[in-house]
């Protein structure tokens, strides 16, 4: 399980050493899986190099695998090398990633990253391979939230203590249930430094949290969406332009995951699709990239509206009837007390994507950024737990699992919604087949069941 040990005074600061002994201490670390395509996954890993060291330690990166732990194999397959700090008095921080091709369906796999001069391999894991596109042979279970981040000072004081630590040690708790996880954007809350997160840099933020969350990524594929905390290195007003150009523009956040954009025709880690068995699951941006998006574009304003488009119109739905769309921010339901312009809801992300998943009949939008669970009604119809037909996506708002800004309370309900949870939790979206599928809302703290319910769709016209 894991322990409560951020240090909330000393910060999380490499040990100066000499460089005869530093190269006995560089070890793969924050090591993370991601869907690459039907059949191959990308392993990605972090190494921060000695004091003062600016080259890369692991220019030949080997990643072992096999389906024992006895009997490995070695891939060079997708390498790449990657760095975007600056200061580098305490080292700096490489990223590297190689994609692990034709593997067999559904089955266990054990891999290695191997090490190489001032490097040590890692230790030996393992995860399971997707089934095979349109399998219906079991369900599947996808572990979904957003903000999810470090608590630092003023996290601890409002939330109580670890609650980071808290919300990893339940997910951990249900990880054999889990086949792969959906993180709606706001991924360690780094930015808020140094003010949330007393003497921590951006880096020590980030590193600390992406070491700490490597227990579920190493296992697990874990899905990510972009969020306002990935955009700049800070969210305090007006200090935006002290950010280093290499901290601005989701830089960091580009290097440090590696989504399946180059497979599905998406762009960095910022929108892009994949097939998990008999469903279809896409990320977009609800920072950049559409008429008036809040953080600007990357590209242009019509891009990745077009690219959403082209990808829903290329789905089979034969083959994966579920269609299911993860971004950072909701269009409907409550707003918070604490209410800022266009950090709520917000109403350019309707006006851009909303008609697109209805004429497409994508099954669920789901979401982040509001620090609560809310769950939406359909038709005039109130407190329902059975959804059959629906003439949208299922609406979920899904940022209640803890981070140090604290959850919020309500200033103004909604007329539509249905349930609002104030506890820190996540869900657990159960698939069974072609029809029919359950979603779970757990209390992070004792796994207790908040809201629980069904979703029905008539899937004859496929058959």
């Amino acid at each position: 399980m894991v322990k409560c040990i951020f240090l909330l005074l000393l910060g999380v600061i490499p040990s100066i050493t000499t460089i005869n002994t530093c190269c006995q201490i560089l070890k793969p670390d924050q090591i993370r899986l991601a869907v690459a395509t039907d059949s191959s996954v990308n392993v990605g890993w972090h190494i921060r190099t000695c004091p003062l060291d600016i080259t890369n330690p692991l220019s030949n990166s080997i990643v072992m695998f096999g389906t024992s732990p006895k009997k490995l194999t070695s891939t060079l397959v997708y390498i790449k090398s990657s760095f975007y700090e600056s200061n580098f008095v305490l080292g700096m921080s490489w990223f590297y990633s190689v994609e692990l091709q034709n593997l067999e369906p559904s089955t266990m796999y054990y891999y290695q990253i191997v090490g190489s001069g001032c490097v040590s391999s890692s230790s030996i894991l393992n995860f399971t391979s997707a089934p095979f596109l349109g399998d219906r042979s079991r369900p599947v279970r996808i572990a979904a939230y957003g903000d999810l981040g470090v608590d630092g000072l003023i996290g601890t004081y409002t939330n109580g203590p670890c609650l980071f630590e808290k919300a990893l040690n339940a997910l951990e708790t249900k990880l054999s249930e889990i086949d792969f996880f959906l993180h709606h954007g706001d991924i360690c809350y780094a930015d808020n430094t140094p003010i949330l997160v007393f003497l921590k840099t951006y880096e020590q933020a980030m590193d600390y949290c992406q070491a700490k969350m490597s227990v579920l990524t190493s296992a697990r594929m874990y899905m990510t969406a972009t969020g306002n905390h990935e955009i700049n290195c800070t969210q305090v007003p007006g200090a935006y332009y002290l950010c280093l150009p290499n901290y601005k523009q989701q830089i960091p956040y580009s290097h440090r995951f590696n989504m399946p954009s180059n497979h599905s025709r998406g762009y960095l880690n910022t929108w892009y699709s994949f097939n998990y068995a008999f469903i279809h699951v896409i990320t977009i941006s609800c920072e950049t990239d559409f008429p008036n998006a809040p953080s600007g574009n990357l590209l242009d304003d019509t891009t990745q509206v077009n690219w959403l488009i082209n990808d829903l119109a290329r789905v089979n739905r034969s083959v994966t009837p579920w269609v299911i769309v993860q971004c950072h921010r909701p269009w409907k339901g409550s707003a918070a007390k604490q209410t800022i312009a266009g950090i709520i809801n917000c109403p350019q992300c309707q006006a851009a994507f909303e008609q697109i998943l209805i004429d497409y009949n994508v099954d669920i939008y789901i979401s982040g950024h509001v620090h609560w669970y809310e769950r939406i009604c359909f038709d005039d119809t109130t407190n329902t737990t059975n959804y059959v037909n629906p003439s949208g996506p299922v609406y979920l708002t899904n940022g209640g699992i803890g981070n140090p800004e604290g959850n919020e309370s309500v200033g103004t309900e909604a007329n539509d919604s249905c349930v609002i949870v104030f506890d820190p939790g996540f869900g657990i979206l159960t698939v069974y087949d072609d029809s029919h599928a359950t979603f779970i809302y757990y209390r992070t703290s004792d796994l207790k069941i908040m809201d629980e319910f069904n979703i029905t769709k008539d899937r004859s016209s496929l058959h």
